[in-house]
């Protein structure tokens, strides 16, 4: 049983629950077995207690010692014992069968080998009874709970049935001594994921631990949560923008933290296709700033939080987190060449005032890790799925061939630190969270939990609206580095040509100017060859550059800036 206590110890109280049940299924399963084989020996004699032959009234006596624990082994192997019968299907019914049918198998191996030869009617019937007697109590308990608890029949669904997979267990104790006695940073710390690390780098002994958000009343609310956690902890809850240079190189002077995990970014891909160059500014800009302020104050590691979609995005919050990715990618390069005073040619362009500049000995490394869709945000297919059943329906599916890949927040968590803990310079970490789920599936398959039939109670309507495909797990991987986590591989690009078209595109962002869905597509795809030019030509449509271009020619205007003048525009 794979539990997962959260910081309210529900967690607990779920696991003690399926403790105490399972201890009770196995004793119940220990007595069901072999009397299930006692009655198919009477049934074999006409019900005549007196007819049974002594020998095997006495075998089936002195194998039940060593086929009892054998057979609860083979029950728990086959998952029997799991938190799953008040949501149970097919599945379990197979597993139940194939259950038995081993159970079976070393009955007939066992007495053959031990002692001899019993009727064949003992063997079949005794199976049958066996099956039925193991499946009785399991059926009749999600019967009752349906019955008692209709509203929560797709509520409650065990975590493995939407993950189509079982959660990845990971021992976090040796990355949270990482970070013991340094002071951390989180933004992004009122959302679901900047929340729950909160939660876990609480109790790890950090020096100080500075929570970070746009959002106050998310952030407060954390912040009393944790004092009431760990007491002890020196905490700091703050309110600003990662798109604040100002404010950000106000908290980092002040504070100085050591590790830095950066979460704060837009993921809702259907409202940023609305609002692409938000997501411009939040999502590229705001991790480029908070990696600047980071390097300028020391840090010594800096995890960026980043997404799945980012291995082959097709849609504005993609692209925009592949380029996070990147720029980070070339900040480490930067620094690994040399030439990290370069980074500081670009300007805050609402501040409108030059960065500072680096000291002289930098050493941050840049890391990231890849989450994929989380189960339990509100925001998931999921939860969407949930909340339309509970209506009532109709459930709305994107297309019967949609998928993504689950992850439970503690998984990422979990992830995350590892990043943080063990990756190198560059690096990208992601789960394996093994194949696609198709949405038209697990669509059906919460509204058979519910008790109800999909297409005939709940109707399922296919919107069409795109969503982020999914990339191939080959595509993504390289190698292993821990249980289940891998180091994503990425293509090359010119990093310092990335860079010096970086101020175009924040100069379009703020002016709102062309297509920046295109932009970035274009950016994260193939940045070109460098090549000289103004910002302010980067930022234009096309058409507008050439037409400016054309006039300078003939009038023969002053010639073209360097890249130098182009960044400090």
């Amino acid at each position: 049983m794979v539990c997962m206590e959260g910081s309210n110890g529900k967690g607990k109280k779920h696991f003690e629950h399926w403790l105490v049940v399972g201890v009770g299924l196995a004793v119940y399963d220990a007595l069901a077995v072999n009397l299930a084989y006692f009655l198919a020996l009477w049934l074999r004699y006409d019900c005549q207690f007196y007819a049974i032959p002594e020998d095997s009234l006495r075998w089936l006596g002195r194998f039940a010692p060593l086929y009892t624990p054998l057979c609860l082994a083979i029950f728990w192997l086959c998952r029997m014992y799991r938190d799953r019968w008040r949501h149970a299907g097919d599945r379990e019914l197979l597993q139940a069968v194939l259950a038995v049918c081993l159970a079976c198998a070393a009955q007939i191996v066992g007495v053959w080998a031990l002692f001899g030869r019993m009727p064949a009617a003992y063997y079949a019937v005794g199976a049958l009874l066996q099956l039925l007697a193991v499946l009785l109590p399991r059926l009749l308990y999600r019967l009752v709970w349906g019955i008692l608890h209709p509203e929560k029949a797709a509520g409650e669904v065990p975590v493995e049935e939407l993950l189509g997979r079982e959660p990845v267990k990971m021992d976090t104790e040796e990355e949270l001594s990482f970070l013991r006695d340094k002071t951390v940073l989180v933004t992004g710390a009122g959302g679901l994921i900047g929340g729950e690390l909160c939660r876990k780098i609480a109790g790890c002994g950090v020096k100080k631990l500075i929570l970070f958000d746009v959002c106050d009343d998310h952030t407060g609310a954390l912040q009393r949560e944790l004092k009431e956690q760990a007491p002890q902890l020196d905490l700091v809850a703050l309110v600003g923008s990662v798109q604040d240079d100002r404010r950000l190189g106000n908290v980092f002077s002040r504070y100085r933290p050591q590790v830095v995990f950066h979460g704060a970014a837009y993921s809702d891909a259907p409202v940023l296709e609305e609002s692409p160059w938000e997501a411009v500014k939040n999502n590229v800009l705001g991790a480029y700033q908070t990696a600047w302020a980071a390097m300028t104050h020391g840090c010594q590691r800096f995890v960026l939080v980043s997404a799945d979609e980012a291995a082959k995005p097709s849609s504005v919050m993609g692209a925009s987190r592949r380029l996070s990715e990147m720029i980070l990618e070339a900040f480490g390069w930067a620094i690994r060449e040399g030439r990290f005073q370069e980074l500081s040619k670009l300007r805050a362009r609402r501040a409108g005032k030059e960065l500072a500049s680096l000291p002289e000995d930098v050493n941050t490394e840049f890391v990231a890790a890849r989450l994929g869709n989380l189960l339990e945000s509100g925001g998931s297919a999921v939860s969407m799925f949930q909340r339309q059943i509970a209506k009532g329906g109709p459930v709305t599916v994107p297309g019967p061939e949609a998928a993504c890949r689950l992850m439970t927040a503690q998984e990422a968590v979990g992830l995350i630190l590892h990043a943080c803990a063990h990756a190198k310079d560059g690096e990208i970490f992601a789960l394996d969270m093994g194949e696609p789920m198709k949405l038209d599936a697990q669509a059906r398959k919460l509204i058979q939990l519910s008790g109800r039939r999909p297409d005939q109670d709940i109707s399922i309507i296919y919107t069409g609206l795109c969503r982020e495909e999914c990339p191939a797990a080959e595509e993504s991987p390289e190698k292993t580095v821990g249980s289940g986590i891998y180091i994503c591989r990425t293509d090359p690009f010119d990093a310092a040509r990335l860079l010096a078209l970086l101020p175009g595109l924040m100069k379009a962002a703020y002016e709102e100017r062309g297509d920046a869905r295109e932009r970035l597509l274009q950016l994260i795809s193939d940045p070109g060859p460098a090549e000289s030019g103004d910002s302010e030509n980067d930022s234009e449509e096309p058409t507008q550059r050439n037409q400016k271009k054309r006039r300078r020619n003939r009038h023969n205007s002053k010639p073209r800036q360097n890249l130098e003048s182009m960044s400090n525009t």
